[in-house]
């Protein structure tokens, strides 16, 4: 005897259905994938790690990295959605004022920096859901959850079989909004190579110069401190008063290869212990990084599934 099961419990103990679905698609308002840029890789590997988790994610642009799962959202796919009654979650980096894709569903903010910063609004709605990619990103009064997805590529940013580990004799700056923003740079860094997004330099090319680095200043808070730190490459903080106002209970230690200051034995302390930033990077960083998304999975879901039983 044959019995027809319309529906089968999976693995994480949820309902899978053959014939439709309640699970919200996710519209990611992303801008054309640029690997300079940190910030959009983020909202692109968001939108691959959704659809690599089994979720319908999409992004707004039409520049993507063919590696990646991130299929771009069209008028079609649209307009499909709509007809089957599904309403999509909006995820909007903190740049991005309003709900300009107004599909009638729920909108997350993505705290990418600190909201106003770098453009956006300040403040949101009380219906829109908040995250933030680190704490720091919080303005006080703002209650939000984290979201922090790596962007560093393990694959490029290492210092595995370094023939030049032994033998750095590069020094390195990055101090893009510092600048922007009317900075001037200090003696520490005379003679050294920019890194700075005016630099058209591939992520081979970063990582190749940061495996060849003795030490990289940084004025400003930056993914590039990630990426020096996973080449090995030790990092020393500028601290200026655009370092004060835009990062706030920023903790560094030796043990992690970041210091405050350009001492030979400063230096020499955090080259001693940078490897243990990789350590910690893949047992604690990644880790995290999967289960902050299946939380924000479960919120925004729910939040979704919330607004349909009320409409």
């Amino acid at each position: 005897m044959f019995w027809l099961v319309t529906a089968h419990l999976h693995k994480d103990n949820k309902m899978r259905n053959f014939y439709s679905t309640d699970h919200a698609p996710y519209y990611i308002f992303a801008l054309d994938f640029l690997q300079q840029s940190a910030g959009i890789r983020a909202l692109h590997y968001l939108c691959h790690a959704l659809n690599e988790s089994g979720k319908e994610a999409y992004v707004t642009c039409e520049v993507t990295d063919p590696r990646l799962r991130t299929p771009v959202l069209t008028p079609a796919i649209m307009m499909q959605h709509h007809a089957s009654g599904r309403k999509p979650i909006m995820v909007y980096p903190e740049i991005v004022s309003g709900d300009p894709l107004a599909a009638g569903g729920i909108v997350v903010r993505w705290l990418l920096n600190t909201p106003g910063h770098v453009g956006g609004d300040t403040s949101f709605p009380k219906d829109d859901l908040i995250f933030a990619y680190s704490h720091i990103y919080l303005p006080a009064g703002m209650q939000g959850h984290l979201l922090h997805i790596p962007t560093c590529d393990l694959s490029i940013f290492n210092n595995d079989n370094n023939p030049d580990d032994d033998a750095r004799d590069l020094v390195c700056f990055y101090a893009h909004k510092y600048l922007f923003n009317g900075g001037a740079l200090t003696e520490h860094v005379q003679g050294a190579i920019s890194l700075c997004k005016d630099q058209t330099l591939t992520h081979a090319e970063i990582a190749s110069l940061l495996r060849r680095a003795k030490l990289l200043y940084v004025y400003e808070p930056s993914a590039l401190v990630t990426e020096a730190l996973l080449c090995g490459c030790p990092v020393s903080i500028i601290e200026t008063d655009y370092w004060r106002d835009h990062v706030v209970n920023f903790s560094c230690g030796t043990d992690s290869g970041v210091i405050m200051d350009d001492r030979p034995e400063s230096i020499a302390r955090a080259k001693a212990h940078v490897h243990n930033f990789r350590i910690n990077h893949e047992k604690i960083v990644l880790k995290t990084a999967w289960a902050q998304l299946d939380y924000f999975v479960e919120v925004t879901q729910n939040a979704a599934k919330a607004r349909l039983k009320n409409n």
